[in-house]
C-alpha cells in the first residue's frame, strides 16, 4: 500500500501517482488533476480535506490552516456560542484523522463516565397485549379490526435515545475510517460494548437535532463532534473501475456554514430575520433559474441585504468575475443597491466595486481564519455592524 500527501492550496503541485488516484482525484472533485506522463500528475485547486483510500492506495490532504482552527470553524457552526477551541485537544504532529479520532473517543469517555444518558421515547409497534394507548386508527387500518396483535404506543424509559444514537453512530463510522490508528480502532470498539440496546442512525437520513438541557448537557462536546463525524464520516463511493473510502471535509462548505452561523449570531438583535441557504426565489420570469444566496437578511418579503462567502476567489479564466456577476444577479432580483461577497483572507482585500450603469455597490470583505477565535468572532461582528449601516443608507 502507498501513501501519498496532498496540501489544500490553490498552486500547483506535481506528485508521482497511480493513473486511477489521478483519476479518482478528479471524479470524486477533490482537486484539478492532469496527466504529465511518465506516471506524473498535477493537481492543482484542492479543496477537500481528509483522507480517501483508493483501491489498495491512500491519498491524505492536509489543510493549510491549523487543524484546530478547522476544527473551531466546525464547531461552531454546530454550536455557536458554545464550542472552545480546547474541547479537542491536538499537537502540532497530529493530522486531521488521529484529531477527530482521539477528541471524539475523550469526549464519549467523559460524557458516558456516569452511563449513558437515558430518557422517554415514544413506541410504536404491535404487541400480544394491550399496553399503552391503543392506536385506534393503526388498528382498523393494519388488523381489519381484529383484536390482537393490538397496535399500541407507549413511552418507554431506554437508553435509545437520539443522543446515543448519534454517537453509537459516529464510532462505527469512524471505524472504516482509513488510515485510523490501531490504538484509536482498539479504543472505538471498547466504547461500542457501552452502547448494548442503542439502534444507530440511518445511513444518509437526516441527523436528529438536539436540544440541549442541565439534563443532557454534559453531552455537547461529543454530539457536537459525532454530527461533525457523520456528516463527513466515510462513504464508498465510486470512481470509475475503483471503490473510494472517504472522510472528506469540504473548505467551501466549512467556511460557508461558518460565516453563516456566525453572522447570523451577530446580527440575531437586528430587525428581521437571517435565513440561511435562501431559497424558493428564481432570477427570470419563467422561473427557469433559480437563485440560492447564503445569507439573506429581510423581513417577510422586504429584504434588508444579501450575501454570499467565498473560500476562495473565483479564478475562471471564461469568467474571471463569476461571484461578481452573481452577487449582481442577487442584487437586481432582490432590487439591493447594496451586496456583499465575504472571503477568506488571503490575497483577497476589502475592495468596492461600483457598477456602471446601475445604482449598486458590491463590497468584498476579507476574513483572518487564522486569528484567534474571539479575534475571529470579533471581525465577524464588525463586518455585521458594516453590513447594517451599509443597509441603512442604501434603503
Amino acid at each position: 500500500m502507498a501513501i501519498f500527501e496532498l496540501r489544500e492550496s490553490g498552486a500547483s503541485q506535481t506528485l508521482a501517482l497511480p493513473d486511477e488516484v489521478g483519476r479518482a482525484i478528479n471524479d470524486l472533485g477533490i482537486a484539478t488533476a492532469l496527466p504529465e506522463g511518465g506516471g506524473q500528475w498535477t493537481v492543482s485547486a484542492v479543496s477537500k480535506v481528509g483522507v480517501i483510500a483508493i483501491g489498495t492506495d491512500e491519498l491524505s490532504i492536509r489543510p493549510k490552516m491549523p487543524i484546530s482552527r478547522l476544527f473551531y470553524l466546525m464547531g461552531y457552526s454546530r454550536a455557536p456560542g458554545y464550542w472552545r477551541d480546547d474541547d479537542v485537544s491536538l499537537s502540532s504532529n497530529d493530522d486531521l484523522v488521529s484529531s477527530i479520532a482521539s477528541s471524539f473517543i475523550r469526549q464519549v469517555k467523559n460524557a458516558t463516565v456516569q452511563g449513558l444518558l437515558q430518557g422517554y421515547r415514544t413506541v410504536h409497534q404491535a404487541e400480544p397485549l394491550i399496553r399503552g394507548r391503543l392506536d385506534a386508527g393503526a388498528q382498523i387500518g393494519r388488523r381489519a379490526g381484529l383484536p390482537l396483535p393490538a397496535e399500541v404506543s407507549y413511552d418507554e424509559y431506554t437508553v435509545d435515545v437520539a443522543e446515543n444514537r448519534l454517537l453509537l453512530s459516529a464510532a462505527r463510522a469512524l471505524l472504516t475510517v482509513p488510515r485510523l490508528a490501531e490504538s484509536d480502532r482498539q479504543s472505538l470498539r471498547k466504547l461500542l460494548l457501552k452502547f448494548d440496546g442503542v439502534a444507530t442512525v440511518a445511513r444518509r437520513s437526516e441527523l436528529p437535532d438536539i436540544r440541549f438541557t442541565r439534563l443532557n448537557t454534559h453531552y455537547r462536546p461529543a454530539v457536537v463532534l459525532a454530527q461533525i463525524i457523520l456528516r463527513h464520516g466515510s462513504l464508498e463511493q465510486p470512481s470509475g473501475e475503483v471503490t473510494a473510502r472517504s472522510f472528506l471535509f469540504d473548505m467551501w462548505e466549512v467556511f460557508e456554514d461558518f460565516v453563516s452561523v456566525a453572522l447570523r449570531e451577530a446580527m440575531g438583535s437586528s430587525d428581521g430575520r437571517i435565513d440561511l441557504q435562501y431559497t424558493g426565489k428564481h432570477l427570470d420570469v419563467g422561473a427557469k433559474v433559480s437563485l440560492r444566496p447564503d445569507i439573506v437578511w429581510h423581513n417577510d418579503d422586504v429584504v434588508f441585504a444579501v450575501l454570499d462567502a467565498k473560500y476562495k476567489a473565483e479564478k475562471n479564466k471564461r469568467f474571471p468575475n463569476a461571484d461578481l456577476y452573481q452577487m449582481l444577479a442577487y442584487c437586481t432580483r432582490f432590487k439591493m443597491k447594496v451586496g456583499h461577497l465575504v472571503y477568506a483572507k488571503a490575497q483577497n482585500a476589502e475592495l468596492s466595486h461600483e457598477i456602471d450603469g446601475a445604482d449598486i455597490h458590491i463590497y468584498s470583505h476579507a476574513l483572518d481564519l487564522e486569528a484567534k477565535p474571539e479575534q475571529l468572532l470579533q471581525q465577524v461582528q464588525n463586518l455585521a455592524t458594516k453590513i447594517i449601516e451599509h443597509s441603512k443608507v442604501a434603503n
